[in-house]
């Protein structure tokens, strides 16, 4: 097993546990305790808070934090998406900010236009960004079948099967907040052996625990990766 695996598996099984010593982990994945004191100490630096119990029955315990989301792996197939799409560079973000909500508004009106429907209540935005600018699609998940035509004015896209970060966004929709969230997962990846995909697909699910309104609202973010070569 590779350190990257087993930091991997690691951190899944203390996750689980939530309260452990360094010993009874270095026994279970056959390392020194001083390599596994190593490893919780890389684990802390990750955002996994680590509260060290002191005393003969003592060890470490993970801190319960609220508003805090893990990050995951997630392979998804090849999917197919329809909606709208608009390209735009990257200075135009005045302008983006105003179209974006407009679609989503246009796509909502229209969804009965739109066959076999995957998952009426989530909606998809996805982004394929290039060096001076990027396309943005605002979509929802369709079962593609060949009979099945493309409403005027939106467009179809299918996205091939990918390896994904996944982190949910447990914040304000405000811009910085949001780029916080995505600087959160980019450290994930370097941190674990990956390598994002800039090139490919980065994808945004609004299910139904997402307000808009709401204070703090909630949505998936999903950025491709794959096992840094």
């Amino acid at each position: 097993m590779s350190k990257t695996q087993r930091f991997l598996e690691l951190m899944d099984r203390v996750k689980q546990k939530r309260s452990f010593t360094v010993q009874e982990l270095a026994d279970e994945f056959h390392v020194s305790y001083r390599t596994m004191w190593r490893y919780l100490q890389e684990l802390s630096t990750l955002g996994i808070a680590l509260y060290s119990e002191p005393g003969s029955n003592g060890g470490y315990r993970i801190l319960e934090e609220k508003h805090s989301a893990p990050i995951e792996i997630i392979f998804k197939p090849k999917t197919t998406y329809v909606g709208f799409t608009f390209d735009a560079p990257y200075i135009a973000k005045q302008e983006t900010e105003i179209l974006a909500p407009r679609l989503w508004l246009q796509l909502l009106s229209r969804l009965s236009e739109i066959k076999n429907l995957k998952y009426p209540i989530q909606k998809v935005a996805l982004a394929k960004y290039r060096k001076e600018d990027f396309s943005y699609f605002i979509t929802v998940e369709v079962n593609k079948r060949e009979s099945d035509s493309v409403p005027p004015g939106m467009t179809e896209i299918t996205v091939p099967a990918t390896t994904y970060a996944v982190k949910t966004h447990v914040k304000t929709l405000e811009l910085d907040q949001v780029i916080q969230t995505y600087e959160e997962i980019y450290r994930w990846i370097s941190r674990n052996g990956f390598e994002k995909l800039d090139q490919d697909y980065h994808l945004e699910a609004y299910g139904e625990k997402f307000r808009p309104n709401a204070p703090q609202t909630n949505f998936e973010i999903y950025v491709p990766i794959q096992k840094f070569k």
